[in-house]
C-alpha cells in the first residue's frame, strides 16, 4: 500500500488552522509587539534625553552657584570660571564644559591647556582631563538659546556627543544694579564693570595682577543688609541677567549602548511574547479543533451504532481470542439468542448499544452461536482466506431454518496485528424463495405454450374419435361387449376432452380484467357451485366473514374458478365427511386473504413445495392443474398463494391478494 506524506498545510487543515490564519494572527502579533517595542525603546529615549538634559542644567547651575561664590570669597582665593569648568567636567560621562559671551566668543571651556592664573604648573593638569575642545563653529545659534535647556547630538571626531546647552546667569538683575551701577547686561556699557567679572570668571587673580579699580568686584561695597548680595537668591521681582550661553557635552555612546541593549532586550521579549502568543493561538485553535473533532467522532459513534443497531443484516465480531465483541439484534434473531445471554455481565448488552465493544474477557466464544461451523470458519480465516457469500442453511433449534449468505474476514491494524474477524449474515431465504417462484414461472409460462398447443391438436381428433365411438355404439346391441367397448371409448375421450380444457384454462394469460366486486358473494357463488359434491361426501361447511368488509377488485370469474377447485381439492381429501372451513381477513398495507381448511389427513410437508407444479398429483384419477391455476389466478392477482396443515391436521390454503387489485 502507498502511503503520501501529507503537506503542512494539509495537516494544518486537518487540524482546523488554515495557514493563512496562522500567518494573519502571527503578522498581527509581531506587528502589535513592535509597535509596542518601539513605544519601549522612545520611552528609553525620552526618559534618558530628560536624565541628561536635567543633568545638564544641574551642572550648569552648580556652575553659576560657583561663580556667584568665587566672586564673594576675598582675592586670593577665586580660581576663576575655567578651573571650575575643568574639575566640572572630570565626572564620568562628560566631555567638555565650556561657557561663551553673547557674542558667541568663548570665554571659558575645559581642557583648553592654557595656564590657569594662581594654580601652579604641576597641578593644572588636574584641571584638564579631556582633550575635547569647543571650536567656536560649534557654537549654536544664539537665536535657538532659551532660559530652558535645550540639546542636540552632535559628532565630534566620530564620537557622538549629546550636547546640552541654555544661558548662563550667575547674577539677578537687582544685584546688577546694586553692585554693577545699574548695568543691565554682562559686557553692555562701557566694559570696564564688565570686563572686571569677566576677568574674575577667566580666572583672573588679585595677586597676580593687581586689583582692577574700575571694578566694583575687587572693591564691592558692604551688602544691602534686604538683598544681602550674591549669596541672597534672586527673587521673582528680579529676572535674571544673562552673561553668556553654557555648554554641557556628555559622551553618548554609553546611552546609545544602553538603548541598543534596551533594544535587544525589547526584540527578545518581543520574539519570546510573539512565539508564546502564537503558540497559545495555536493551542486555543487546537483545543477548539480537538473539541470540534471529538463531538464529531462521538456523533459518528453514535450514527455507526445506530446503523449496526438497525443493519438488516447480521453482524458479529470476535477479538482475538475469539470471544464475541460486538453482536447486532438481527444476528441475535438470526441465532434465537439474547443479549444477556452472550455478555451475562451485563456490559454491552445491559446498556443496548450495539456500537460499542463488551468487554472480551467475560462475553461468550463463537461456538455459543448455534447453527455454524465456527471453528472452520476461523481456521479458514486464520489461513488467510476470504469468506466471500458463502450460502449456507442455519439450522438453530427451535428455530425454522434459514438460507443465509455468509461473509467473514480477519481484522489487521496498519502494523499487520490481528484484531479479531467479523462475520456478516444475511438472510437469503426470501430471495431463495424469490428465485424457486422465478424458475417456477418459467416452467409454468413454457408448459401453458406448450398445452395451448397440444390442446388445439388434440381436440379435433377427439371429436372425431367420439363421434365414430357413438355411431358404434348406436349399432351394436345393447348389454354387448361390442356396445361397452364403444361407451368406455366414449368415457375416456371425454376425460381427454377434460384435460384439454384445463391445459386451455392454465395457458389463458395471466391477467385479466378486474372490476369492484364484494367478496362475500363470490365465495358464496363457489360454495353452490360445489354444493352437491359437498352433500355428496356429507361435508359441512363454516363460512366466516369479518362485518363490514370492503369492497375488493378482482376479477370474479377467475377467482370463482380457483376458489372452486380449491373446495373440489378439499372434497376429494376427506372421503368420509367433515368440515370445509373457509375465512376471509383484512392485513395491513392494503391486502386480504381467503383461508380454504379442510379436516382431511393433510399434506406431507415435503411435496409441499411441488403441489403448484403443473401435472403433480397424488390422486391416480387427477390431471395435476387445478392447483396449479389456483396459483396462476393468485399471481395474475398481483397475489400469491400458500398451503400448510391446519391444527387438525388438515389442508389449509391461504391466498393473499390487494384489495386494489395488482395495478
Amino acid at each position: 500500500m502507498i502511503r503520501f506524506r501529507p503537506s503542512l498545510s494539509q495537516r494544518l487543515s486537518r487540524m482546523g488552522l488554515s495557514p493563512w490564519m496562522l500567518l494573519g494572527a502571527a503578522l498581527i502579533l509581531g506587528l502589535t509587539l513592535v509597535g509596542l517595542s518601539v513605544r519601549s525603546n522612545q520611552r528609553e529615549r525620552a526618559f534618558m534625553v530628560h536624565n541628561l538634559t536635567d543633568r545638564a542644567e544641574a551642572l550648569i547651575w552648580a556652575l553659576e552657584a560657583g561663580t556667584r561664590t568665587g566672586l564673594r570669597l576675598s582675592p586670593g582665593t577665586v580660581l576663576g570660571l575655567r578651573p571650575l569648568l575643568s574639575e566640572t567636567a572630570r565626572q564620568p560621562g562628560i566631555l567638555y564644559m565650556a561657557v561663551t559671551d553673547m557674542s558667541g566668543a568663548i570665554l571659558a571651556q575645559s581642557g583648553d591647556g592654557s595656564p590657569i592664573p594662581g594654580v601652579p604648573d604641576d597641578v593644572a593638569p588636574e584641571f584638564s582631563p579631556t582633550p575635547m575642545l569647543v571650536q567656536p563653529q560649534d557654537i549654536p545659534p544664539l537665536a535657538d538659546v532659551s532660559d530652558r535647556p535645550m540639546w542636540r547630538v552632535r559628532n565630534v571626531d566620530g564620537k557622538e556627543v549629546f550636547e546640552v546647552f541654555r544661558v548662563f546667569a550667575p547674577l539677578s538683575r537687582s544685584h546688577g544694579q546694586q553692585h554693577m551701577g545699574g548695568q543691565q547686561h554682562m559686557g553692555g556699557g562701557h566694559g570696564s564693570h564688565g570686563m572686571g567679572m569677566m576677568g574674575r570668571m577667566l580666572g583672573r587673580s588679585p595677586d597676580i595682577d593687581g586689583p582692577d579699580p574700575n571694578d566694583v568686584f575687587d572693591n564691592p561695597p558692604p551688602p544691602p543688609p534686604a538683598r544681602g548680595g550674591f549669596g541672597a537668591r534672586p527673587g521673582p521681582e528680579a529676572p535674571r541677567q544673562v552673561v553668556g550661553v553654557a555648554l554641557v557635552g556628555f559622551d553618548a555612546r554609553p546611552f546609545e549602548d544602553a538603548l541598543a541593549q534596551d533594544a535587544r532586550n525589547n526584540l527578545l521579549s518581543a520574539a519570546l511574547a510573539a512565539a508564546l502568543g502564537l503558540a497559545g493561538f495555536v493551542s486555543l485553535f487546537w483545543m477548539h479543533n480537538n473539541r470540534r473533532w471529538r463531538r464529531i467522532v462521538r456523533d459518528q459513534q453514535v450514527m455507526a451504532a445506530e446503523v449496526v443497531a438497525n443493519l438488516p443484516l447480521g453482524l458479529v465480531i470476535s477479538d482475538p481470542d475469539g470471544r464475541i465483541a460486538m453482536i447486532n439484534d438481527t444476528a441475535l434473531t438470526m441465532f434465537g439468542k439474547q443479549r444477556s445471554e452472550i455478555f451475562p455481565s451485563g456490559t454491552e448488552a445491559s446498556q443496548g448499544d450495539a456500537g460499542k465493544p463488551g468487554r472480551p474477557a467475560r462475553a461468550r466464544r463463537l461456538r455459543s452461536l448455534p447453527g455454524l461451523e465456527w471453528e472452520a470458519l476461523v481456521a479458514r480465516l486464520a489461513g488467510g482466506a476470504r469468506i466471500l457469500e458463502q450460502e449456507t442453511t442455519l439450522a438453530v433449534p427451535g428455530i425454522k431454518p434459514l438460507s443465509v449468505s455468509l461473509g467473514g474476514a480477519a481484522m489487521r491494524n496498519e502494523d499487520g496485528a490481528f484484531l479479531g474477524n467479523v462475520f456478516v449474515l444475511r438472510d437469503i431465504t426470501e430471495m431463495k424463495r424469490l428465485q424457486a417462484d422465478a424458475q417456477r414461472n418459467d416452467r409454468l409460462a413454457a408448459l401453458g405454450h406448450l398445452a395451448a398447443g397440444v390442446a388445439h391438436e388434440i381436440r379435433n381428433p377427439l371429436s372425431t374419435i367420439k363421434g365414430v365411438a357413438l355411431y358404434i355404439a348406436k349399432r351394436m346391441p345393447l348389454g354387448g361387449r361390442e356396445e361397452e367397448a364403444a361407451q368406455r371409448m366414449i368415457d375416456e375421450v371425454e376425460r381427454l376432452d377434460r384435460v384439454v380444457s384445463e391445459l386451455l384454462e392454465f395457458a389463458r394469460p395471466g391477467s385479466f380484467e378486474t372490476v369492484q366486486a364484494d367478496l362475500g358473494e363470490v365465495i358464496g357463488r363457489a360454495l353452490r357451485l360445489a354444493e352437491a359434491d359437498l352433500k355428496a361426501k356429507n361435508i359441512a361447511v363454516v363460512f366466516e366473514m369479518e362485518p363490514g368488509f370492503p369492497l375488493v377488485r378482482i376479477s370474479t370469474e377467475r377467482l370463482t374458478q380457483a376458489l372452486l377447485n380449491l373446495f373440489l381439492n378439499a372434497v376429494q381429501a376427506m372421503d368420509h365427511g367433515g368440515t370445509l372451513r373457509v375465512s376471509t381477513r383484512a392485513l395491513p398495507e392494503g391486502m386480504f386473504s381467503i383461508t380454504v381448511a379442510d379436516t382431511g389427513p393433510g399434506i406431507p410437508a415435503e411435496i409441499q413445495a411441488s403441489i403448484f407444479t403443473p401435472y403433480f398429483t397424488t390422486k391416480s384419477s387427477g390431471t395435476g392443474l387445478g392447483l396449479a391455476i389456483v396459483y396462476q389466478i393468485a399471481e395474475g392477482h398481483g397475489g400469491r398463494v400458500s398451503v400448510g396443515n391446519a391444527p387438525g391436521h388438515g389442508a389449509e390454503f391461504t391466498l393473499t391478494l390487494p384489495v386494489n387489485g395488482k395495478n
